[in-house]
C-alpha cells in the first residue's frame, strides 16, 4: 500500500456536493488522496474525479437515459457501473477504503458497492439512517455506519463529524500491517444469548484441538454471513447449534437469515452437527410489535409472549410449529452431501426452555421458564421436542449413510450435550465419524 492512501469518496453530488467536497478535503488534510466517484441521479455535478456519465459508460448507459428515468431505476444502473469501478481500481491498487455521506437514497447506492469490497477494505458510510435499522446498509460486510447528525449543511456540528469519518477511514487504511500467524483450520459456530453455555463449551473444545472458532450471532445477518463464509470455502466444519434463525423466517420474526438458511455446508458437503438451540422462541422487538394473532393464541400450548428486554420481545413456538420447523430442517439436511448428524436435546433447547430454575443451565428466576412444555407421558422431557421428533420422523432421510438423528435426553446447556456436538464433529473433521457413532450412550436413542 502507498504512503498516501487512496480514498474512494461517493456520493449524490446534486444535493450532498458541499459535504462532499468538504470530507474530501478532511481527507487530504490526514494524509491520504481522495477520489470523488459522483452518484448523482437528478444531474451531473461537473467536477467529480469520476463523474457520473463516466460511471453508467461502464455498463452501456448515458446521462441522457438515466436523467429521464425514475429516480430508483436510475440509481440502479449507476451502482452497477459504480460497483465495476470500484473494483477495476481495487484490482489496479488504487482503492485503499471508501467513505461516503448520504440520506436514504445515497446510503443505499453507496453501501451496495461496498458491500461488494472484500471484508478488510475500510467501509465508512456517513448516513442519517444510522439511528435506524441498517442491516439493509450493512448487509454482511464490515461497513461503518456514522451518524452524521444533520441531513445536509456544513456548521459547527456537522463539520466535527465530518471531520472525525474523514479522519476514521484515513486512519483505518494506515493501520499496521497484521504479523503473520500460522494459519488455524476454521470451525464455524452459531450462537444465541440462550445457547451461550453450549458454544462456549464447544468452542473451548475446539481450540484446545488447535482449531480457530469463527461464532456468528444468530441474528439474521450473522446466519447470512455464516453461508456466505462456507460458500467461500473459509469453513471447514459446522456446529450449526444455534438455528434459531430458521423460525424467525418461516414464522415472522425479524432475526431470519432468509430461505437459504442450513444450505451452505450441505452443498459444500463439510461436515455439519446441527441442533434445534433457540427455535423455541420467536423473536420481535417491543411489545407493540408481536402480530395479533400470536397475542390471541396464549391459550396453545407453547404460546407465551416474554418480554426479554425494552427491544426484544419473545414468542414461544407452539407444537405444530415445532413439527413444520422440523420438516422444514429434515428437508434441507437430506441434501446434504456431507457427514451430518441433527442432535435433538429432549429436555429444552436454550435458557428460556427448561423446566424451572436452574441457573446452570441460564434461567435464574423463580417462576416456570416462559416457553417450557412438559411432555403428559414424560414429565422431564419436552412436548415441543416430541412434536419435532415427529416432524422429522415423517421427513428425515433414514436411508442416507451420511446423515444421523440422535434423540438425546439432556438439555440444550447441559455440559454433556455440549461435549457429543463437539465431539461427533472432531470424529467427522478426522474422517473416522460413521452413522450410529455416539449411539451407545445411554441418554442417547435412535430416531
Amino acid at each position: 500500500m502507498s504512503e498516501k492512501v487512496k480514498i474512494l469518496v461517493a456520493g449524490i453530488l446534486d444535493t450532498k456536493g458541499k459535504e462532499i467536497r468538504f470530507i474530501a478535503d478532511r481527507i487530504k488534510a490526514s494524509g491520504g488522496e481522495p477520489i470523488i466517484l459522483e452518484l448523482s441521479v437528478g444531474k451531473e455535478a461537473g467536477w467529480a474525479d469520476i463523474p457520473v456519465s463516466e460511471v453508467v459508460e461502464k455498463v452501456g448507459s448515458s446521462t441522457k437515459k438515466i436523467f429521464s428515468m425514475e429516480r430508483a431505476k436510475a440509481s440502479e444502473i449507476i451502482v452497477d457501473g459504480a460497483i465495476q469501478i470500484a473494483r477495476e481500481m481495487l484490482n489496479r491498487g488504487e482503492l485503499d477504503g471508501m467513505i461516503a455521506m448520504g440520506g436514504s437514497m445515497g446510503s443505499s447506492m453507496a453501501t451496495r458497492v461496498m458491500q461488494t469490497l472484500p471484508i478488510g477494505v475500510p467501509k465508512v458510510m456517513l448516513s442519517t439512517m444510522t439511528s435506524g435499522d441498517v442491516r439493509p446498509y450493512v448487509g454482511t460486510k464490515d461497513i461503518c455506519m456514522v451518524y452524521p447528525i444533520a441531513e445536509v449543511g456544513l456548521n459547527a456540528v456537522t463539520r466535527i463529524v465530518l471531520n472525525n469519518a474523514a479522519g476514521a477511514v484515513v486512519g483505518m487504511a494506515r493501520a499496521p500491517v497484521l504479523e503473520k500467524t500460522a494459519e488455524k483450520p476454521l470451525v464455524g459456530c452459531m450462537m444465541f444469548g440462550v445457547t451461550t453455555p453450549a458454544v462456549l463449551r464447544v468452542s473451548k473444545y475446539f481450540e484446545d484441538k488447535g482449531y480457530d472458532i469463527m461464532i456468528n450471532h444468530a441474528v439474521g445477518s450473522g446466519g447470512q454471513s455464516m453461508e456466505e463464509l462456507i460458500t467461500d470455502g473459509y469453513i471447514i466444519g459446522m456446529l450449526d447449534i444455534t438455528t434459531h434463525e430458521i423460525v424467525d423466517f418461516m414464522l415472522g420474526g425479524v432475526l431470519s437469515a432468509g430461505p437459504d438458511r442450513l444450505t451452505a455446508a450441505g452443498k459444500r458437503g463439510i461436515p455439519q452437527v446441527v441442533a434445534p438451540g433457540g427455535l423455541d422462541v420467536i423473536n420481535f422487538t417491543t411489545p407493540d410489535s408481536v402480530p395479533a394473532h400470536y397475542k390471541d393464541e396464549l391459550d396453545i400450548p407453547g404460546r407465551v409472549i416474554k418480554v426479554h428486554n425494552p427491544t426484544v420481545t419473545v414468542v414461544g413456538t407452539s407444537l405444530d410449529e415445532a413439527h413444520d420447523i422440523a420438516k422444514h430442517i429434515a428437508g434441507k439436511l437430506n441434501k446434504a452431501k456431507g457427514p451430518t448428524a441433527l442432535c435433538v436435546p429432549m429436555k429444552g433447547w436454550g435458557a428460556y426452555d427448561t423446566a424451572g430454575k436452574n441457573p446452570d443451565l441460564g434461567w435464574a428466576e423463580d417462576s416456570p421458564a416462559p416457553t417450557w412444555i412438559s411432555d403428559p407421558d414424560r414429565k422431564e422431557w419436552s412436548w415441543r421436542s416430541q412434536y419435532f421428533v415427529k416432524g422429522l420422523r415423517e421427513s428425515i432421510d433414514r436411508s442416507k449413510k451420511n446423515l444421523d438423528v440422535l434423540i438425546v435426553d439432556r438439555h440444550m446447556n447441559e455440559a454433556p450435550f455440549a461435549d457429543l456436538m463437539a465431539e461427533l464433529l472432531d470424529e467427522m473433521l478426522s474422517g473416522t465419524w460413521k452413522k450410529g457413532s455416539h449411539h451407545d450412550l445411554p441418554e442417547v436413542s435412535e430416531l
